[in-house]
């Protein structure tokens, strides 16, 4: 039974959070996912429960009624804050090292670790004096 109750306990917010509120579209909160809250940290304007975020949201709203589209949405917000506001920064410029260097840091180390485990061929020469050795009595 208490494992239940732990269970009830543990999802029911997770359950509560998943529906946006019904005075704003679903559409609203999935480009506001998209944007960063400017005075939280590690929060989208979606889940953030600021004032500002919620002006947001509701900025969103209203751009959506007026027929605008997402990236004009996302515009609006690029030039009233910067880039700095997009979760996903545009693959150019300097940002498109964040994007690459990644990927080009897990190739070096995946090229490292097999250069370091490769089996490596040993010369001839030296198997025949192993096996020389080998075969010859202890002193």
């Amino acid at each position: 039974m208490r494992w239940v109750l732990f269970l009830a306990l543990f999802f029911l917010p997770a359950l509560g959070q998943a529906e946006p509120p019904p005075d704003l579209s679903p559409e609203v909160f999935r480009i506001a996912r998209e944007l960063r809250c400017p005075v939280c940290q590690g929060e989208s304007a979606a889940e953030s429960n600021s004032g500002v975020a919620v002006e947001m949201r509701r900025i969103i709203a209203e751009m959506l009624q007026e027929g605008k589209t997402e990236e004009e949405i996302k515009a609006f917000f690029v030039d009233r804050y910067g880039e700095w506001i997009l979760y996903s920064p545009p693959r150019r410029g300097v940002t498109l090292w964040a994007w690459v260097l990644p990927g080009v840091a897990l190739f070096l180390l995946a090229w490292g670790l097999f250069a370091y485990f490769r089996p490596r061929k040993v010369p001839k020469e030296l198997l025949e004096e192993a096996e020389r050795r080998l075969k010859e009595p202890p002193a």
